[in-house]
């Protein structure tokens, strides 16, 4: 019986958005001809392992993904979809995502983003990758007559439920570090080979400490409406089991090819 460490780090570039190779405003004269592919499949996403989620995905997301931390002033949560770096166990061969699993809201709207149109500003634009296989002239037209279509309305409206999620989850991310609430942990998984695979140093919830908060202060998290992202984030350290099965399932077939 063999044993194989991974160490899982959470390090999001803050200049540069995860999956996002460059980033350019939308313009509808310069992108007027341009198109979506919703069937380009899901290949940006295949090399990583952890995924940026907002609290509002916790209760999709605890249910099939372990959530970990980043480390940092402003600790982040994180959805693990694979075991080993630069690998994503949810997307296939053929660039698509497991079904009947959940897609997290960062996959969901690339190759989209909103960001300030200037540090510090409250103003945001629409951004997009324009090196992401899904833009280009096959799919949905984005403009019409310099209209957004029906399809990018949609998308703009995904991606401000995005950007609005994300602001409060900074704020989640402040209050766990203020009081503290982040340890280092480690996990075993016992593999269908009999093999065992451990990962450590990650950032999760300690339940012991929120168990212990006093009344005063968890009262007021109850109020903030905290109580239960930390509840699902507990509730998610169940989910290792499944990516230990896929994990399984990848070198069953990678030994059979």
């Amino acid at each position: 019986m063999t044993e194989e460490k991974q160490s899982s780090g959470s390090q999001a570039t803050a200049a540069r958005p995860m999956f996002f190779n460059r980033l350019m405003t939308l313009d509808r004269e310069l992108h007027a001809n341009m198109k979506l592919n919703t069937n380009a499949g899901f290949g940006f996403a295949a090399h990583t392992h952890l995924i940026p989620i907002t609290i509002a995905e916790f209760r999709f997301v605890a249910r099939q993904y372990p959530i970990i931390f980043s480390a940092g002033e402003i600790p982040m949560p994180f959805a693990v979809v694979g075991l080993r770096e630069n690998t994503n166990l949810m997307v296939n061969e053929s660039n698509q995502w497991r079904n009947r699993t959940y897609i997290p809201g960062a996959v969901h709207t690339y190759p989209f983003i909103l960001l300030p149109i200037a540090k510090d500003s409250n103003e945001v634009s629409v951004v997009i990758d324009p090196d992401a296989a899904s833009l280009g002239e096959i799919g949905e037209a984005l403009f019409k007559d310099g209209t957004p279509t029906p399809i990018l309305s949609r998308i703009i409206e995904l991606t401000n439920h995005f950007r609005a999620g994300m602001m409060k989850t900074i704020e989640f991310g402040k209050m766990i570090a203020a009081a503290e609430l982040l340890v280092p942990r480690g996990v075993e998984l016992l593999l269908q080979d009999g093999s065992k695979f451990r990962i450590d140093n990650f950032l999760t919830l300690d339940g012991a400490k929120i168990d212990g908060i006093a009344n005063n202060i968890f009262l007021r998290w109850r109020k903030d409406g905290w109580l239960l992202p930390l509840f699902q984030c507990l509730q998610s350290l169940d989910s290792w089991s499944m990516l230990a099965d896929l994990e399984s399932d990848r070198r069953a077939a990678a030994a059979n090819a």
